[in-house]
């Protein structure tokens, strides 16, 4: 099996780097050296015990290091599994070690994939393919140093790739990587396709109070999934149809993303039955990746892609506004701006024909 760089250190880096040994691959694991300390029990052994709907097992890696070119040196396919304030810097140290023909898959995106695209030409970068996910591949936790669960797998998982033409060469390669994958359009019909920014961020924004009292003893689906929430939901999900049908794009409800038991065109229905989403307790704070990362980097983003080709997203701009209010900063401001995804001032045909030929 061929080797794969998986970039990381939290739950998605984890649960990728185990699964993907268990299942035959070599991979190289790596974690910025100021972060290593945090995983320093992988370090010393190499090993990821993982559990869960990914099988069981330890897994081996064949590395685990901070040097980035030693890390992706030999393969082809490295896979980012950060946050999304870690994209640009990300984009940046890879724009000086990356070779062409390698393929960089940001799971997930979020539009993500255009920072790395801007980086690698504004460093003179050629023959690198980009690509982003919908999602992290797993819904994961780590369960202590060096402990990785996964408690479901996300199928289909959609891939977006820049530029598009590019798109069948990196299905080819994800195929048999992760399970279910699925093309679509372009790495923004990708982004539109993330559930996060549309199951997070209006349970965030009505249960704030009873996050910042609880501290963790909260689950947000099962006690906080109620009516309001998902008639809230269901607004804010059909701005995104309005801005994928914008593009031309195929669109879908949110609910047939989720999964559960049963198949449905409600969000409420869908999420109350899937036994997955009742195990999971928090955010504890609104600090939480719910706040800090799903409304800046998440929605705000969306609504800024809308801004740009006139679409309106009322409900949108509220919930962004009002995450600033919580987080107590500009959500408008400290996510990545359209300068940063390097399209700026574009018309929408214009950006159409960037996202499909770069």
């Amino acid at each position: 099996m061929a080797r794969i760089a998986v970039l990381g250190g939290g739950n998605g880096a984890h649960a990728a780097a185990a699964d993907l040994t268990l299942r035959g691959y070599e991979v190289n694991l790596y974690e910025d050296e100021r972060f290593a300390p945090n995983m320093q029990t992988v370090f010393d052994t190499g090993t990821i015990e993982l559990s869960g709907a990914a099988g069981q097992g330890t897994a081996k890696l064949a590395m685990v290091t901070s040097d980035l070119e030693a890390a992706i040196s030999d393969v082809r396919l490295i896979l980012v599994a950060v946050p999304a304030f870690a994209h640009g810097a990300y984009a940046e140290k890879l724009a000086g070690v990356v070779r062409p023909g390698q393929i960089v898959v940001v799971l997930p995106g979020t539009f993500g994939s255009l920072m790395f695209w801007r980086a690698f030409r504004e460093h003179g970068v050629e023959g690198v393919t980009v690509a982003e996910t919908n999602t992290l591949p797993y819904a994961t936790r780590l369960l202590g140093p060096g402990k990785s669960l996964v408690m479901s797998r996300f199928d289909p998982l959609k891939v977006g790739v820049m530029p598009a033409s590019r798109t069948d060469e990196v299905m080819a390669e994800l195929d048999g990587v992760f399970p279910g994958i699925e093309a679509v359009e372009s790495v923004v019909a990708c982004g539109l396709s993330s559930l996060n920014p549309i199951i997070h961020v209006p349970g965030c924004i009505l249960n704030a109070g009873r996050i910042e009292y609880a501290k963790g003893d909260f689950h947000f689906y099962t006690e906080g999934f109620t009516s309001c929430v998902a008639r809230l939901t269901d607004a804010v999900d059909a701005e995104r149809i309005a801005l994928l049908d914008a593009f031309g794009y195929a669109s879908d409800i949110a609910a047939h993303g989720v999964g559960g038991a049963v198949e449905t065109d409600s969000i409420e229905v869908a999420i109350a039955s899937d036994p997955n989403f009742a195990k999971i307790v928090g955010p504890d704070s609104l600090k939480n990746r719910y706040y800090s990362e799903d409304i800046p980097y998440g929605i705000a983003s969306w609504a800024k892609l809308a801004h740009l080709v006139g679409v309106a997203t009322p409900v949108m701009d509220s919930l962004v506004s009002l995450g600033g209010v919580l987080l107590e900063e500009d959500c408008w401001e400290t996510g990545r701006s359209l300068e940063d995804l390097g399209i700026a001032g574009m018309s929408l045909d214009e950006l159409k024909s960037y996202l499909a030929e770069g």
